[in-house]
């Protein structure tokens, strides 16, 4: 059956919207210096990727993905508000093709192979006041947020499309009871909740930040604009914690991250589910992870040439969580070829293990699965990139035949920065 169009008319707004903002930036109403930034900061971002599954999985096919992603800064202290004040809202336009409902269809592996892939909708994502003190040591977020803007990240791990390389899936991947509606606990990609996010930094070495959110953002579906949180005492606040601390391993910079969850909502109960399909739900859900960055090599400057990850999560209690363990290394090679000082080279590995009780839930499940992941991003212009993409899943569903076929996955990713 062929894919009726849908309007254009939202993307056509998107860009109106745009230009507005950058008019407003471009002709304020009265001079500024040139050192000071402009009271509105628009932003635009448009991605375009084409997938196709080449070997393995369930079957061979292609898909593509695309988002613009629009933003806008308010420097509210330039409209009379206190030092460090600002209003930050962020609003995405996602397409896809969608012959079937999702990629995981073609590969049968439980992590998208794209980190942007989501529901087709324009949303109002982020949507904040920040207000900050002390020449930003310390700022506080209050309004709509995505807990992995600021939770669970490296700073290597944003040139990989693999999804399981953004927010760990030990720390958001279980949702809530069924009989609580199964919604998602965790505001992340590509839907945000009301919260309230602490940031602390005491020095060059130390610091720490503290987030507090609402349980149930909402289904990540073409109905949710971006404000159909779930309601009910189920759904709970989850709390999420990290303390980074900052130091020279061998004359090189490196950080470590430890940090933790906390969700009190209420989750299926996957050790009784096996005896009784009716077993009451439990409360309270809580994990913790690690992180490391270093820098292995440097040019004589002192720019990073060779650099690597490590990051690990645990969700202890399997009786009710979908991922036990997760765990993911890789590197990054700044210009790798001569003549190409923006371009990136990577290599990713990530290796996700279910909970026990949840496998026995769904026997197709393997005990774990295993992604690897090279990439090439070449910077073609100031505003425009290009990336070549190969990923290789093991143990992924099976097919008709009960046996898992690796699958691997070829992917191009072009993206617009305004």
């Amino acid at each position: 059956m062929s894919r009726r169009p849908r309007s254009t008319r939202p993307t056509a707004l998107l860009l109106l919207a745009f230009a507005s903002l950058a008019v407003g930036a471009a002709e304020p109403s009265s001079p500024v210096p040139t050192d000071t930034p402009p009271a509105l900061q628009p932003s635009l971002t448009v991605t375009g990727e084409f997938w196709a599954s080449s070997s393995g999985g369930l079957t061979t096919g292609s898909r593509w993905n695309s988002l613009a992603d629009l933003g806008d800064e308010i420097d509210l202290s330039r409209l009379g508000a206190p030092a460090g004040a600002s209003l930050t809202a962020q609003l995405l336009w996602i397409e896809n093709q969608h012959t079937t409902a999702d990629f995981a269809d073609l590969t049968g592996a439980a992590n998208p192979v794209s980190g942007l892939n989501a529901s087709d909708t324009w949303r109002l994502f982020n949507f904040f006041y920040r207000q900050s003190w002390a020449g930003d040591r310390f700022a506080l977020k209050l309004g709509q947020l995505a807990l992995d803007d600021d939770f669970m990240g490296s700073d290597y791990t944003g040139l990989f499309a693999h999804s399981a390389l953004g927010a760990m899936p030990s720390q958001v991947a279980t949702p809530h009871g069924a009989a609580t509606g199964g919604g998602g606990a965790y505001p992340i990609y590509a839907v945000a909740a009301p919260g309230v996010h602490l940031s602390a930094r005491f020095n060059e070495m130390l610091s720490l930040q503290l987030g507090a959110y609402h349980g149930g953002p909402g289904a990540d579906e073409r109905s949710n604009h971006g404000f159909a949180w779930d309601g009910g005492p189920g759904q709970g606040l989850v709390v999420f914690y990290e303390g980074a601390y900052s130091f020279s391993l061998a004359g090189k910079a490196s950080s470590l991250r430890a940090g933790g969850a906390l969700h009190t909502g209420r989750f299926d109960d996957f050790a009784a589910l096996a005896t009784d399909e009716n077993a009451a739900e439990v409360r309270g859900l809580h994990s913790f992870y690690l992180i490391q960055d270093l820098v292995l090599c440097t040019t004589a400057a002192d720019h990073p040439t060779l650099a690597a990850f490590w990051r690990a999560g645990l969700s202890p209690q399997q009786d009710r969580s979908v991922v036990h363990r997760y765990a993911d290394a890789g590197l990054n090679w700044f210009a790798p070829l001569p003549g190409r000082p923006d371009d990136i080279a990577g290599l990713a590995v990530s290796y996700t293990e279910y909970g026990r009780h949840f496998r026995r839930s769904d026997t197709t499940l393997a005990a774990a699965e295993t992604a690897i992941e090279i990439s090439y991003r070449a910077q073609l212009t100031g505003s425009f990139t290009l990336q070549a993409i190969v990923q290789r899943h093991f143990n992924p569903l099976p097919r008709a035949d009960g046996r898992r076929h690796p699958a691997t996955v070829l992917g191009l990713r072009a993206a617009w920065n305004y």
